[in-house]
Parts: structure tokens; sequence; C-alpha cells
């Protein structure tokens, strides 16, 4: 058995070497024949390492776009801005890479996971519903959930003190905020905030669905279900229903439930759309889009024209894509806006200056949506709003895929180059939008970088600077949707392809329109009225800054500053970019404007504070004042704009680099200096006292930890375990000893090798390798290698590090990519290999066996052999058969069976396996000659 294994995987390893030595180098010649700059084999394949990086990968190059090579795949990445509007503009012969957004069509094909004149169906029906008279709507449904927000914050003793105390489920509120809209707006359904009643007036067949406890039929409320379906996609996706719902773990149980509720809500909300398309008596304000979606299908217009309109599953499949890009991106860009204004009050302050120009003291409800949008949009609400989808779009990468019957040119910088067919092509929005070739710069003041494109700053876009064009013609053809440019007029212009938050082109975002009037709204109304700050509760209590010097308060903050920004560079994309696994900052809400009354009884109280803090009815109201003197951000109405003091920075002196703990060469040595440099560079804010106690008291811990290090670091010990032996006093006797020894290690070495095995295991593995089974075996392990390359890639895990004494140099360790298994675009390939080169060869295989034929007795009773068994359960002759017919029919022939086979799956299939087609037919008329070898010799 042992010898077995060795044989296999040394064969196997043979053969893998040589397998990716010759992708490698038909891949790199590919990459060659483009013209582009390509790097083989790095660790740009990881998820969100544009994110992570920044432009370091980029400004190593010396290129904005570039292209990855490995054994069996290329991909290009790129920042250039031009070649971003090609990309974006030429549909058809760039189109969206779907295989990557299997997890979307989870629920049915829909608008988003759909290409060519399916995806023009979709898109048509979608479209409709977002126009200008619904961002109106949207609107005003923004001030009335905002204000239930902020309600919510505030519950319980915040309205008294004007705190809302830490808050540690921001990003929470934000979804279920953003929820309510898009299930008003899009699907009337008002979904209420903990506290809130229905109206009388609300429509009952609708009443369930914003009931805060589940209704008659369901375990959960329509808006638990749809949370809980998005956070747990990932299960709901790989684990099918049984596996869920017998599974005896937590996720799988909230899981399987989620879905459950999820699909019986939209089934019946489906329905009762589909009964009013019938009637004709949709009255519902708003989008509508479920309504919009059941027309195409089963409104009037849909019977008379008799075109084929949308199947159930893709009006589910459609109503879920719009609740999850409704609600789910614009709730995350709320959330960092939120965070980003926290952690820069210089640009709050300046918010709320601009808000309280735009709208004074007059009421959200006053507001006019066409009187006042595009101010708003052109003051520090947009941008603000513009900043920080710049810096966290909601979308890293917008993968495009070169069409797959033809080479396609594209031009960088005046230069033609040539991309082969079938290459995904990688535009990375969020570096684009950190490129400095394309955006006005300037130093960063606060980490002292070359460039400030790294920092939230929302002044960026009141810069004029003309970097390149900034319109160019789109395609003639109307594919629905809003047609004007993502910022306002009067704030900065990005060069086209330079600011694709939305992605651009027929393909943009349908919602872009209402997600950035629904962002811009909920910054007003936030903060006419309240600011918020991070809480400091890990650094100090409440009392602590109270007691604390405004530097003092300052070094604090800075201190929460500084995690606030670290936790925000760990955002890492699932569906979207958001902070996942627990991660949060915690804040806090304060008031911040007074009404008349409000005003008056605050001077009277404060000029009468000494008599009055005795009073415990006014305890919070001092406490909240106390620290509103102590906030870096908390303001009065009408106070100037006062910049923030930046105290000044000093590289503390290392005295502990004169104890040598280490060579200076050495991996930790290298991390911890650099670490060092990082946080010299990046503290800012710190008293020069202060720092110069934190340096000594650092410097002696560090002194006494290398002193006890030396002392206490034992020398090396030898064990030394001799026998006393008498030795015989003549050499002749030392010669018999040896002789002796000798022949009985000979004697016992041969005895270990009669016991291992090894033998037998030999003759063993010989026999099996001389069935046709095993060619058989062989043959599709070869595929199947082939095919992991191309289904689940190699991914970088991390790098074994030089040892100096060894000589050896920096090596990356590369490891399947496992996240692969999560989407559709492994499986969908997967299984249509499995299907024609495994499952239908070994049926027909297993029925039409001709080996099991021969060896019928006249009697009708088999021939054993010995071993009372057929020869071959599957007959080795029909399945290279049955193989090579599937192969040609569907690889070579482009057969789908009626739909069943996914085209694109049988190009990637073509494209891994070697030679393609052909070489599987190859596979198969080798093994069908050898199955007839074998049959005649055993006649």
């Amino acid at each position: 058995m042992v010898s077995t294994l060795l044989v296999a995987f040394a064969a196997t390893s043979i053969f893998t070497v040589y397998t990716l030595a010759a992708g490698l180098r038909k891949n790199i010649l590919k990459a060659r024949k483009t013209g582009i700059k390509y790097i083989v084999l790095r660790s740009v394949m990881l998820p969100d390492w544009s994110y992570n990086t920044g432009q370091e990968y980029f400004q190593r190059l010396g290129a904005e776009t570039f292209i990855t090579v490995s054994p069996l795949q290329m991909l290009l990445f790129t920042e250039h801005a031009e070649v971003i509007h090609r990309l974006t503009q030429r549909r058809e012969l760039f189109p969206k890479d779907i295989s990557l957004y299997g997890v979307l069509s989870l629920f049915g094909q829909n608008v988003l996971t759909t290409e060519g004149p399916l995806w023009r169906m979709h898109r048509k029906v979608t479209s409709a519903s977002f126009n200008e008279k619904n961002a109106a709507f949207t609107f005003s449904e923004a001030i009335k959930q905002t204000e239930g927000l902020m309600a919510k914050l505030f519950e319980g003793s915040g309205e008294q003190s004007g705190t809302t105390g830490t808050i540690t489920t921001l990003e929470h509120e934000t979804i279920r905020w953003a929820l309510n809209i898009i299930g008003y707006v899009g699907f009337g359904l008002k979904l209420l905030w903990p506290g809130q009643t229905l109206s009388r007036d609300v429509d009952p067949a609708l009443a369930k669905y914003s009931s805060l406890e589940p209704p008659p039929g369901h375990t959960m409320t329509f808006a638990d279900s749809v949370e809980e379906t998005l956070a747990r996609i990932v299960a709901i996706m790989l684990l099918p229903d049984p596996i869920l719902k017998f599974l005896p773990a937590e996720f799988a149980r909230k899981a399987y439930k989620a879905k459950v509720n999820y699909l019986q809500y939209m089934d019946e909300f489906m329905h009762d759309k589909a009964k009013e398309a019938r009637e004709g008596n949709s009255t519902r304000q708003g989008m509508d889009i479920m309504g919009q979606l059941v027309q195409s299908t089963y409104g009037p217009k849909a019977s008379e024209d008799g075109s084929k309109g949308l199947s159930d599953a893709e009006i589910v499949g459609n109503a879920f894509i719009m609740i999850v890009a409704g609600h789910e991106t614009t709730a995350n860009t709320l959330h960092f806006a939120l965070l980003e204004l926290a952690n820069n009050p210089a640009a709050q302050r300046r918010l709320q200056q601009d808000i309280d120009t735009l709208f004074g003291d007059q009421d959200p409800h006053e507001w006019d949506y066409e009187k006042n949008i595009n101010a708003m949009l052109g003051s520090h609400i947009g941008a603000c709003l513009n900043e920080t989808l710049r810096l966290m779009p909601p979308v890293n990468v917008i993968p495009k895929v070169v069409t797959h019957d033809s080479e396609q040119t594209i031009t960088i910088d005046g230069q033609t180059h040539v991309l082969p067919p079938g290459l995904t092509c990688n535009i990375l929005s969020v570096s684009v939008q950190r490129n400095p070739r394309w955006w006005p710069t300037k130093p960063s003041e606060r980490t002292g970088a070359p460039t400030d494109l790294d920092d939230f700053m929302p002044e960026r876009w009141y810069r004029s600077a003309t970097l390149g064009k900034h319109d160019e013609e789109d395609s003639a053809e109307d594919y629905g949707g809003f047609k004007g440019s993502d910022t306002s007029a009067s704030l900065y212009r990005p060069v086209r392809g330079s600011y694709v938050p939305f992605s651009d082109g027929p393909r943009s975002c349908l919602g872009r329109r209402i997600a950035v009037v629904e962002v811009a709204c909920v910054l007003a109304v936030i903060f006419q009225k309240y600011s918020i700050e991070l809480a400091v509760e890990e650094w100090a209590s409440d009392e602590e800054v109270e007691r604390m010097e405004p530097a003092a308060r300052r070094a604090v903050y800075a201190k929460a500053q500084e995690k606030s920004r670290q936790i925000i560079k760990g955002a890492t994309s699932l569906l979207t970019l958001k902070l996942h696994g627990g991660n949060h900052v915690p804040v806090r809400f304060e008031k911040l404007l007074k009404n008349d009354l409000e005003l008056l009884i605050d001077d009277y109280v404060t000029e009468n504070a000494t008599r009055l803090q005795s009073n415990p009815k006014l305890r919070d109201f001092f406490k909240s004042r106390a620290r509103a003197e102590g906030s870096p951000i908390k303001k009065e109405r009408y106070t100037s704009l006062e910049p923030r003091p930046l105290s000044k920075r000093r590289q503390s002196t290392k005295l502990a680099d004169e104890v040598v703990v280490e060579p200076s060469n050495s991996p930790s040595s290298a991390a911890s200096t650099s670490a060092d440099a990082e946080e010299d560079t990046e503290k800012e804010d710190t008293p020069v006292e202060e720092e110069a106690d934190e340096s000594s008291q650092n410097v002696s811990a560090q002194v006494a930890t290398a002193t006890n290090a030396l002392i206490r670091t034992p020398g090396r010990a030898l064990a030394a375990a001799s026998r006393h032996l008498s030795l015989p006093a003549t050499p002749a006797d030392v010669a018999q000893a040896v002789e002796h020894g000798t022949v009985a290690l000979r004697e016992r070495v041969g005895t270990l090798y009669q016991e291992s095995g090894i033998t037998e295991a030999a003759h063993g593995t010989r026999e099996w390798l001389s069935t046709v089974h095993s060619v058989l075996s062989t043959i599709a392990l070869f595929e199947a290698y082939k095919l992991r390359q191309e289904l689940l890639p190699d991914r970088y895990a991390f790098t074994f590090p030089a040892i100096s004494f060894l000589g050896n140099k920096e090596y990356p360790v590369k490891l399947p990519d496992m996240f692969a298994l999560v989407t559709s675009s492994f499986w969908i390939p997967a299984l249509t290999w499995l299907l024609t080169s495994t499952i239908l060869p070994a049926v027909f295989g297993y029925f039409f066996n001709l080996s099991l034929a021969a060896q019928q007795r006249p009697s009708g009773r088999r021939k054993s052999g010995g071993s009372g068994r057929t020869l071959y359960n599957v007959d080795p002759l029909t399945f290279s058969i049955v193989k090579a017919l599937a192969t040609y029919v569907v690889y070579a022939q482009g057969v789908t069976l009626g739909g069943w086979i996914d085209p694109v799956a049988v190009a990637r299939i073509n494209g891994a396996l070697y030679s393609g087609w052909k070489g599987v037919l190859v596979g198969t008329g080798v093994a069908g000659v050898m199955g007839v070898y074998d049959a005649v010799l055993r006649k």
C-alpha cells in the first residue's frame, strides 16, 4: 500500500510539474503578445488586494494596467481611466463576466446576472421604475425614516441627556434604515421602527409585511427574514435545503428559517401583485418594482403583445437583487460616511455650516426635492458623499471579459494592444479613484504621505483642475435608468472613467440616483440637529475626560481615530464592501441645535450654574455640557470654524536600539523597525511630556527584557549518554566483534524489509496499474487537475521567509482559493464536466456492460475467476465510447441539451483541459483501444 501511494504521488508530481510548466509557458506567450506588462504568480489575486494595498503594485510595475499570469489563467487589472471608459462603453465587445455573479442568481436570473438579449429584457422591465418622480418620493421617505432612526438611537434616557451613549450597532441600524426606505419606496411596504404602529389607512394585504411580530403562517417578520437571508447568504447558497434543515448547527437553522420565510413572503407578494395586474387596479405609490415586474407577464399589455415576459423565478430573482442593491450598498455608504465624519471633526463642522446655510431651522418635512436637491449635492453634503464613495466604493472590482469568439483591441496612452479571447478584465474602482494621475492632490497633512488620496478630504471636490476629458459621447442606444452625471456640476468633475462607484456605461447601476438622494438626505437631516463623535471608553471614562485638559482630550481622541481608521481599512467584500466578522467602531450621537426656548433655558441654567448644580434633576444636563465642552467636534449654533491645532511631531529617540537582542537583518527585527517607524509617523496630537515619559518607560522595559533574555538564555548543552563497555584487549577480538555486529545488522535489515510488505505492495500496485480502469482513472485525474487550476485557482497565502544561515530566498506559498467553492463559477463547470466525463459514461457503462456479457456461462452463471465477482462493474469500452460521444456533442458541437448546459462553462472547460475537447477524445481513444486489447487477451 505504501509503495502504491509513493508511485502514485511521484507520477502525479511529475505530471503536475509538466502541466504547470506547459500552461505557464503558454500563458506567458499570450501575455507577451498583448504588449502589456505582466507578472507571474503574485499576491495581487487575493480578495480586496486593491483596497488593502492601494497603489503599491502599480508603482512597482510603473504601469496602470497589467496582466497576472498563472499556469491556467490570465487576468487583466486596470486603474487607467481611459481604459475603464472603453471597457464600460463597449458592452458588446467587453460584456460583464456573469460567471462571477452566480451567488446573486440564487432565487432566479435577474438583471445583474444576465447578458445579451436576456439582459436587455430584464433591463427594460426593471429600469421603468427609476426616474426623477420616484427620486422625489424617495427624498421625502428618507426624511421620515431618518427621523425614525434617530428616535430609536435616542430612545430611553438619550432624549433627556442629549446623547445616545455608546453605539456599537451603527451598521445594523443603517441597514434597517435603508431596508425601510427600499421596502416602502420600491415595494410599497411600510416597515416600522420599534415602538411605531401602522396607520389605519394601510392596505390590510400589506400589513403582514410591516408587522413587528411574525404574521400567521410565518416564523419571522419580513424585515428580519431579509436581513437574515443576506447575513447567511453563503450558507444558503452552498448547502441544499435538506442539509440546512437537519444540520444540528445554529447557523444552518437560522439560514434555513430565513430562506423559507423570505421565499414565502416574496411568493405571496408576487401573487398579490399578479392579481392586481390582472384586474388592472394597481394604484401603489412610489417605484412599485414588484408591480412593474409582474406587469411584464401578468399585465393586460403582456397578453396583448404575446411577448414572453419574466418567469416567476425571474420576478423573484429581480426583486431580490433590487432589495440587495437598494439597501445593502446604500446602508454601507451611509455607515462609512458617518464613521469618516466622526474621524474628521473639521469636515463635520463644515458640513453643519453648509446645512445651516441651506436650511437653518426649517423643518425637514418642508424641504422640497426639486428646489433643494441640486443645492445639497453641490454643497459639502455632496462633497462628503462623493468622498466616501471615492474611498470606499460598494464594489471594489468590476469584472468584464473579452468576448470568447474573437480577439479585441484596446488603446492605452496611444498604443494599441490585442487582448486574447476570454481574458477577464478587472476594473479596479477603488484603485483608479486613488490614482494621482487622475485626481488633484497634495501631500497628506495627516500621515506625511506624498499624496492625500488615502485621506478623507471632502474639500478636494472644490478644487478646480482639468486632468483629461470629462465627457465623451455614450452609446446612442437607450438602456433606461438615470442618464446624468454622478457628481454635481458645481463640484470637481473627475475624468471620465476615474470615478466609477456605480460603474459606468450601459451596465451602470440602475439605482445610483436613488442612492445618492437617500444618503444626501440622511446626512442633511442628521447633521442639522445632531453631531457624531467616536466613543473613547477604551482609553478613558466620561468622568476622566471631564477632568482632562484640552490637549489630553485631543490625545485620547487621536487614539480613537487611529483605531477607527484601522478598522475601516480592514473592511472586506462579500456582496459589497463592509465591516465583517463583528468589527465595529463605537460612536455617539449628541444633540446639536436648540430652538429659542431651549436656548433661553440653557442660558439661564448656565448663568445660575453654582446654585443649580446641586439639583439632581439637572445632573444629566451638566454632565452633557461638560462632555460637549471637551468634545473635539461638539459645537453650539453659529460658531465660527476654527482649524484644529496640530501639535509638533518629533521622532522619539530609540535608546533601546543600543541593546542588541538579534541581528538587524532578521525578519522580526525588520518588522519591529517598520512597525516603530509607522507608529512614529502616524502619531499625532500627543503632548511632548507624555511622549517623553512613554519613551522612557518603553526604553526601560526593553532594556530589562533584553537583559533578562540574555541572562536566562541557556547555553547549548550537549547530552552525552554513553555506555561503559569492556573492550577486548586484542585487535583480533575487535575485528570479530565488528563482524558479528555487521552480520546481525544485515539480517535485521533483511527481516525488516520482508516484514514491511514492500514486495507485496509493489506486486499489488503493478497488478492494479495493469488494468484498463487504472488508465481511465489516470486520464480522469489528469483532466480534473487541469480543470482544478481553472475553477479553483491557487492564491497567494503566505511567504516562507529567507533564513540567513540556510542561504535560501523568500518563497511565496500558494494554496487553492477555497472561497471559489461558494460561487457558481466553480460548481456549474465542475458539474458539467462530471456529467459528461464521469456520470453519464459510468451509467451507460454499468448497464451496457460488454465485459459482463462475455463472462456469462451458458447456464447463466457468471464466471467468477476465483473471486465470485464481475470483472468490471463498469465496462471500460462502453465508458470510453459514451464519454467520447458526450464530449464531441457538448464541447465540439455546442449542444446545450435544452439549456441545461451553460455555454460559458463549456468554454471555460475547453480552455482548461489540455488541447480542449480534442485532448479528451484522444484520451478516450487510448482507453478504448486498451479496453479492446484487454478483452482480446482475456478471450
